[in-house]
């Protein structure tokens, strides 16, 4: 077997990394053109530096594997988190089984935890990734909307009171100011925001009530300055996609929609957000604890997580302080890499088995748009 070379993309490379993927995810699946389907990354415009967060093993000079760690940043409520999106995992596939896939998500997770990430996120298959220390993590709610609903709950809806325009520029800044309003968003910038609400095929659509503006829309990515329109505009959305239903996801911290949406659905489900591999404990626990606000209850912990470190976890009126701590003291909470995510972000109840720590602090309330996955 040749020689492989393992190294980030350089410039100039993205043209053959993209021929590349598109070639082994067309070959497992349905044809795929990156460009289009995630314009966010791949796009001509949209893609400077991209190259730098491929990693790339190469024999005879031609690619052999691909993995790519989207950097992006999270805001959750106070809270800013450096994270990172993998995506583009693909080895070729007369090139499958001499190990290229774990040398390069190796690569990729030195790379990003020397580059100070405060966690990466992923979808994929679980077993799969929890060899490189990710797990199932957050929750969202999802509430299917039927005809039969609405016509019960909404007999008087007026859906010739709400229009859909496609997205142009112009509505970018009207977009982006109710987009970073949400105590939940990705950092987006205004010149590439038409390019996240584009990628994974979609059509962004402004919704106007009464010819005013009200929101945006692109998949399942629906944005309103007035939450209270959301009802008219399930029930406008089932005529418009001449639908049986349409179905909406919720994050558990996004109290206001899923009190309105529990008297409009026939069922809601509850289901995993996507992966997450946690690196700064100290960074991601009060980011993501302090969104539970009043239901949080005081308490200490300390935790003893295997190859994480030691941590003070103190909770006191809603307020976090994690401190890492040089060794473990008496009756710390000892706790595997896998474990310690399972018990503070896995779904409710599956594993309240694991660790001494308060109810509370479970089930923490992680989430990405999936405009914004990668």
């Amino acid at each position: 077997m040749p020689e492989t070379v393992y190294s980030a993309g350089n410039p100039g490379e993205l043209p053959e990394i993209i021929d590349f993927i598109n070639y082994v995810f067309s070959q497992a699946a349905r044809p795929h053109d990156f460009k289009t389907l995630l314009p966010k990354v791949y796009a001509d415009g949209a893609c400077s530096g991209a190259e730098g967060f491929h990693f790339l093993a190469r024999q005879s000079g031609r690619i052999v594997g691909c993995v790519a760690c989207r950097p992006t940043r999270m805001i959750y409520g106070a809270h800013a988190l450096s994270c990172g999106y993998v995506g583009s995992v693909s080895v070729h596939p007369y090139h499958r089984s001499e190990g290229h896939m774990k040398r390069l998500m190796r690569d990729m997770l030195a790379s990003s935890r020397a580059g100070g990430a405060d966690m990466l996120i992923l979808g994929g298959q679980r077993q799969r990734y929890e060899y490189f220390g990710f797990e199932n993590a957050g929750a969202v709610y999802r509430f299917s909307v039927s005809r039969r609903s609405v016509r019960h709950a909404l007999p008087d809806a007026d859906v010739s009171r709400v229009s859909f325009a496609e997205m142009r520029e112009g509505d970018v800044p009207f977009a982006l100011v109710i987009y970073n309003a949400q105590r939940v968003h990705a950092l987006r910038h205004a010149e590439g925001f038409m390019y996240d609400l584009r990628s994974w095929g979609e059509t962004p659509y402004i919704l106007s009530l009464d010819s005013a503006p009200v929101g945006y829309m692109a998949g399942g990515e629906i944005v309103l300055k007035d939450e209270s329109a959301l009802p008219t505009i399930a029930a406008a959305l089932l005529e418009r996609q001449n639908a049986s239903s349409v179905e909406f996801s919720v994050p558990p911290c996004d109290k206001q929609r899923i009190r309105l949406l529990r008297p409009l659905c026939d069922v809601v489900s509850l289901s995993r957000c996507e992966m997450i591999n946690v690196f700064r404990w100290e960074n991601v626990l009060p980011a993501l604890m302090e969104l539970k606000g009043d239901a949080l209850e005081d308490g200490r912990r300390a935790l003893d997580i295997e190859g994480d470190g030691v941590y003070d976890v103190t909770v006191q009126n809603g307020s976090v302080c994690v401190t890492k701590l040089y060794a473990a003291p008496g009756g710390a909470v000892k706790l595997s890499h896998l474990d310690a995510q399972r018990a503070f972000f896995s779904l409710p109840g599956l594993y309240d088995d694991i660790a001494d720590i308060p109810q509370s602090w479970r089930a923490l309330p992680f989430f990405i748009s999936p405009q914004d996955c990668f």
